[in-house]
């Protein structure tokens, strides 16, 4: 009893210095001052809109705002001093490339109009991560800014790895790959993150999301092929083996996965030279290029 009374007691004096509410009160108004509603542009947002917005018409949102994001998601903004070397080493190994290729209006008629920068990843509530999201060919949101390092390439890789998913997304919203591409393999399975990566290319996928959808497949081979390069892409296809039934203690080429792969980079370079008309082994070696030289 004594311990109870303590607790109310407690409770009543804490309520009594809460302030009371009234019908003048405005519970979703603004409250300025926290960061994100008003701002004085700086070096940082003039190096933006130098790099970015005059050139190429692309906004650059690192600001945090919840009306761009997932509100049922726990995200945190992106720490600033991260911002000037992701976005230049996306103008370096994604945008130039294309502009070597395509000419300097490809990416300024293409590109999406906005990039949002987050952070932290988002995480799923079936264990995965969302590495970047495009929305109608005019936003991409990138996540996981705050672990960004130009020196370690595997980060940059898996950087722009989401950066040519996406975009390859607006490429075929634009104009549709060819449906052959759809009927090379067809294990696709909305379960694509039960199976690991090994299993995932024994069926002629290159990554375990790939086996997601036809639409994904399409743009996860075409992102591996630019950000690997011709030499590695080719080491991943022919590393693909089976074992052998004649022996099981050796391994020997998992042939129909290699082949479905080929038969994907053929339809991926023809689609290329069709539809937008870029030498897609050009375009390739530029932007292997443009990450080796970082």
């Amino acid at each position: 009893m004594k311990t109870n009374y303590v607790k109310l007691f407690l409770l009543f004096f804490a309520i009594s210095f809460l302030p009371a509410c009234s019908e003048e009160d405005e519970p979703d108004a603004v409250l300025t001052g926290l960061g994100g509603e008003t701002w004085t542009k700086g070096p940082l947002d003039n190096w933006l809109l130098e790099n970015f917005v005059t050139p190429y018409n692309i906004e650059v949102k690192y600001r945090f705002d919840r009306y761009e994001l997932a509100l049922n998601k726990a995200l945190t903004p992106p720490q600033e001093d991260k911002i000037i070397p992701t976005m230049e080493t996306i103008k370096k190994t994604w945008i130039m490339p294309y502009e070597q290729v395509a000419g300097p209006n490809f990416i300024k008629r293409l590109s999406p109009k906005q990039f949002v920068l987050v952070g932290s990843p988002e995480y799923n509530t079936n264990g995965t991560i969302t590495l970047g999201t495009a929305e109608g060919g005019r936003k991409i949101v990138l996540y996981l800014i705050n672990y960004f390092d130009k020196a370690n390439k595997p980060v940059v890789k898996e950087m722009l790895h989401t950066i040519h998913h996406e975009f390859g997304h607006i490429l075929h919203q634009n104009i549709l790959y060819p449906e052959e591409f759809k009927r090379i393999t067809t294990s696709y399975t909305a379960s694509w993150n039960d199976f690991s990566l090994a299993d995932a290319r024994s069926r002629g996928y290159i990554t375990e999301y790939a086996r997601s959808n036809p639409d994904d497949d399409f743009v996860e081979t075409l992102s591996l092929m630019l950000i690997e390069g011709r030499t590695n892409f080719n080491t991943i296809v022919n590393s693909i083996v089976v074992t052998d039934p004649n022996d099981p203690t050796k391994s020997i080429p998992n042939a129909a996965a290699q082949a479905a792969l080929r038969q994907k980079e053929q339809v991926i370079v023809r689609y290329f030279k069709e539809a937008w008309n870029i030498d897609f082994y050009t375009l390739q070696a530029s932007a292997e290029t443009a990450i080796n030289s970082l």
